[in-house]
This record gives structure tokens, sequence and C-alpha cells, in this order.
């Protein structure tokens, strides 16, 4: 059983910050900070590169501990300001993430899609992972709102 969720917002920032921003583990931790932790025995790299892989714990809610979940790399494209993964760890058998930054009036345009395949349990990881992308993009409307000032 798979699930597939796209969330997408306006950011008031240029494409190219946005990209610049979307690439950045401490981008990453900003935006899941408050639903979703992501400890690790080594440290995340500065900024994602293409074939890159880090294995670390889930934790939920920064609280509820979690399974240890595998990130890999799959794609950093600077033409298109994509990225994409592919992780699986505990349940999930596939979490297919690709994010987008795309030119949109005077800013851009922020994606996350993700392909989900979690089994029985598909329909709850979907209904997290909308919870979990909607908060990001709060998040990353703050963000750009503090990086454009």
């Amino acid at each position: 059983m798979t699930g597939t969720v796209r969330v997408s917002t306006h950011l008031d920032v240029p494409p190219d910050r946005a990209w610049e921003l979307a690439r950045r583990s401490d981008t990453f931790r900003y935006v899941t900070r408050g639903v979703l932790g992501f400890r690790s025995p080594d440290p995340l790299p500065e900024v994602w590169r293409e074939g890159r892989a880090s294995r670390g714990r889930l934790v939920f809610f920064h609280l509820v501990p979690g399974w240890t979940h595998e990130i890999r790399v799959c794609a950093v494209d600077p033409r298109a300001r994509e990225i994409r993964t592919q992780e699986a760890g505990g349940t999930i058998a596939a979490w297919n993430h690709r994010i987008r930054v795309q030119p949109e009036g005077s800013g851009c345009r922020y994606t996350d899609e993700v392909r989900i395949n979690a089994g029985l349990l598909t329909p709850i990881v979907w209904a997290y992972a909308r919870l979990v992308f909607r908060y990001r993009q709060m998040r990353w409307r703050r963000l750009a709102r503090a990086a454009d000032g």
C-alpha cells in the first residue's frame, strides 16, 4: 500500500536563496523542530550532497523515541532546484521525498512531496506526513521572513 503527500507554499525570498537554505542540515533541523528530531551518532553534513547517506534515530515531537531511519540523498539538481531522497526505517519501507524550489512572482514556490510505503500503516504515516509538511512549511515561511530581513 502506498500514498503520496504533496504540500506547497509561497516563500517571499528569491528562489536561489530558498534553494541555498533547502540544501542545509541546519535548515532541516529548524523546519522540523517541534515535530520531528533526527539524532545521529555522526553529524549530518552541513550541505546535503548527492550520494550521502545518514542514519539516525527519529524522535517524534522531540519526546517519543522512534526507530532508526536512513536518509539517502539520491539527487541534488541545482538547475531544477530539486533534492530527492530515498528513506526507510522501522515500519516505513519507503519514504521517497522530493523537495522543489520554483520561481513564483517576486519569490518562489517551495514544495515537499513524498511517496510513502508503510504497508497497512500507510494511512497513519500519510496523515503524519501531511501534519509534518504543513508544519515544516509554516516554519519555512518564518525562516524566509528572517532570511529576507
